[in-house]
Order: structure tokens, then sequence, then C-alpha cells
């Protein structure tokens, strides 16, 4: 038996010896159905296991070097220690917003601000919930198909999050932004469970934002559901600007009724791994949803998203759209699925997935998806892998600029038709001076971004 299979055997046992201790101090314990539904899951995780590169789904992912940071689990409360300024880095300027603080995984009411959230919406911890008021949960999470080992182990030792209630008709005109902060604190993990229920037309803008106070090695663990009732209109953010020695893995689980819209705009940044996995199902006739994401990764830094759109009911649309830049020895994954079930007749589908390579030693594996079990379907998909375009970088150094610069601007130009599509404008700008700088040279060109 090799050493890496001695870790692994070993790291198996401590977890079969830790997590079911963890489980009984945590919130919501008092519930019988919260016991059986964490207990179910913990058995559901210690079954499947970790997943290796065996796993289809994890076929491009290592993520078990990573793994020995699941044996210390933070259910601590927050950081008292941490100010205002501390944490201004991660706010975008001038946005007049509702926000929650959540630092290590615990929510931080110190730092968070809900001054003046419309009548009947409620954004609360999911610790206080799960305490309290665990009945209201009940109906999100007792009964959902996970899918997958870290979905599972989530639901097994979750310890906060925020839970969002929006009642039937209400429009909260102010972003809700929900900030994660590591405070790094050595090598730990977080396992944070958030909830969105919009009502019948209601309309809401969620921005989940991940961060790091410092350097970070933690591996946050985050499970988003989100329930989307008949005409609600959702716009999510998922922002990834973890430091580099981060692990960050997350789901997103939206269900929809009829003539809902949810559009999700998902930009990863940091971390030394990353993996968001997004399954969208469309029950509802009349449902729409957009899923756009932009990665900008280097040096050896791993991202890896899955997505997936079931189109369940008939007159439902989808657009998908991903980009990503890969330089260094760095590595991103995509397999995007679209499945069109028996029934789903006028399904109007379309996705893509684009990247640029700007190193020999950049890796990228594409693997866009269509499953049809419907006839009258108009359903389309791709992906390209490129390099700069030779022609356009000649016209550009012809005009005036240098190497570095017109590298650049065609390199901010194909990432910003990602950005573009964000209807914040204080978001856009914080995400394209962040995009700008990732770039190569980027940081000393920034007189170059309007």
């Amino acid at each position: 038996m090799n050493s890496t299979m001695n870790e692994t055997v070993e790291l198996d046992a401590q977890l079969q010896e830790l997590l079911p201790v963890i489980q009984k101090g945590l919130p919501g314990s008092h519930e019988s159905w919260v016991r059986v539904m964490r207990k179910g899951a913990l058995g559901n995780f210690f079954r499947q296991g970790i997943p290796t590169t065996r796993n289809e789904a994890w076929k491009y992912t290592d993520v078990r070097k990573y793994a020995a940071r699941l044996s210390s689990v933070s259910v601590d409360k927050p950081a008292s220690d941490i100010s205002v300024e501390a944490i201004s880095d991660f706010y975008f300027r001038d946005l007049d917003c509702h926000r929650v603080v959540i630092v290590d995984g615990r929510v931080s009411a110190d730092l968070s601000s809900l001054i003046g959230l419309p009548a009947g919406v409620r954004i609360e911890s999911i610790a206080r919930m799960l305490a309290g008021e665990a009945h209201l949960l009940e109906p999100y999470l007792h009964d959902q198909h996970l899918s997958g080992s870290f979905a599972e182990l989530n639901t097994a030792i979750m310890h906060d999050g925020i839970y969002i209630d929006i009642p039937d008709g209400i429009v909260v005109e102010k972003p809700i932004h929900l900030l994660f902060l590591s405070h790094g604190r050595g090598e730990g993990s977080s396992h944070i469970r958030n909830l969105i229920v919009a009502g019948e037309y209601s309309q809401a803008t969620v921005i989940e934002h991940f961060g790091s106070l410092g350097e970070s090695r933690a591996l946050i663990n985050v499970v988003t559901d989100v329930e989307l009732h008949a005409g609600a209109r959702l716009e999510h953010y998922k922002l990834q600007q973890s430091d580099i020695n981060e692990v960050n893995i997350g789901s997103v689980r939206v269900h929809q009724h009829r003539d809902s819209y949810y559009h999700s705009h998902s930009v990863a940044f940091g971390a030394a791994l990353s993996r968001r996995d997004i399954h969208v199902e469309l029950n509802g006739e009349g449902a729409e949803c957009a899923l756009n994401g932009l990665y900008l990764v280097g040096g050896r830094q791993h991202v890896d998203h899955h997505t997936r759109i079931d189109h369940v009911r008939p007159h439902c649309r989808s657009r998908e759209s991903y980009k990503g830049v890969i330089d260094g020895r760095a590595r991103a994954v995509f397999n995007g699925k679209v499945v069109v079930h028996k029934g789903a007749d006028q399904t109007d589908s379309a996705q893509s997935n684009a990247n640029l390579l700007l190193s020999d030693k950049a890796e990228i594996d594409t693997k866009p998806d269509l499953e049809i079990h419907a006839d009258d379907v108009k359903c389309a998909h791709g992906a390209t892998v490129g390099q700069l375009d030779m022609n356009q970088l000649f016209y550009l150094r012809s005009r005036g600029l240098s190497m570095d610069e017109a590298r650049n601007v065609l390199m901010f130009a194909f990432a910003d038709e990602v950005l573009a599509k964000i209807k914040e404008p204080e978001v856009r700008r914080y995400l394209e001076q962040v995009a700008f700088e990732k770039l190569p040279c980027g940081a000393g060109l920034e007189g170059m971004l309007v």
C-alpha cells in the first residue's frame, strides 16, 4: 500500500470518528427530521467517499490532495476583531445594498447591515432558523435530491448560512450582498448552506461573494438551493475571489415554476482549486434561465464548472455562455449538459463555451452536451479553444499599442462580453477592474480601462 493510499485510509478513519460527534452539536439537533436528514446524508457521504479521478464527474479534477482539510471543521463563532474597514475592499463602490457578512462560515451580525428591507422579506442565519424555526426549512431541505458527496457532506454538517424568503409580489429594489470571508486561521473547512425562496411574481438580486482576509488554506463547501415560484425573477451572482491557497467547492440547485426567470452570473478568479456545479430544473411552462460564466486563471490554478439544465415542461427557454482565459500551467474544466425531457416540446436552448489559452502549458477540458427526448425543439451547443488572433494583434500594434497593451485589450474584450451582461453597473465595474488586473501586465495598464 503506497503513502497516498495510507493517507486516504487514515483520513477516512478520522472522518468516520469525527463527523458523527460534530453532528450532535449542530443547530437543529433537537428536531427529529433534521437528525434523520443529517444521519442519512452522512451515510451517503461515507458510501460515496471523497471523489477521485475515477469518478466520471471528477475525471479531470483531483480533490484528494486537499481532502485532509476536511478533518478540521470550523464551527466556532466568527472572529470579533475584524473591522468594517478590513473588509471594505470587497465592497462594490457606490452600490446601495443590503449586506450580510459571513466569516469562516458563521454569520457576523456586527459586520452586517439589513436596514430598510421591504416588509415581509426575511434574511436570517440558517443556524438561527434550525435552532428556532426549522419547520420553515423542512419543505426545501428534507426532500432534496442530492448529487455528489460534497453536497451530502454539506447537508450532514452544515453549521450556518443564509435563508432568504421573499413574499409574493415583493420587489427587493436593493441587491442583497452575501459576503463570505475566510479569516486565514489554518487549514480547516466550512460547510455553508444557503436557501433562497422567491414567492410568486417577486424580484430580487442576490450576490454571493467569496474572498479571503489574508492568506487562507481553508476548504469552503457551499450549497445554495433556489426555489422560484410562478413568475418570480432572480438575478444571482457567484463571485469567487478566494486566496490562491484556498479550495472553494459549491453547488447551486434551482427549481423553477411556470414563467419564472433565473439569471446566473458565475465568475471565478481565485483559489487553488474551485468547482461550481449548477443544476437548473425548468419545471413549469414558460420558465426561462440564462447561465453566464467567466474564469480567469493562471499559475497552477484549477477551475471546474459543471452545469445541467433540465427542460421538464414545454415552452421553456435556456441560454448558457461560459468563457475562460487560461495562462501558465492552469487547467480549466467545463462540462455543460442540457436535457430535454419527453413532452418538453417547443424547448429553445443554446449553449456555448469559448476559451483562450495563453500558454502552451495551459489546459482546457470542455464538453458541451445535449440529450433530447422530444421532437419539436430548437437546440444548439458548441465549444471553441484558441489563442489570440495575430491579425488583430497586428492591427492594434499598427495603432500605436505595445504588444502587452494589444494582448490585454484583446483578452479584456473577450472576457468583457460576459461581464457586460451584468445588470448592476457597480458590480460590473468592480469585476472589470479585478479582471483587468488578473491579465498579464494588466495592473500596469489601468488607464486603458474606461
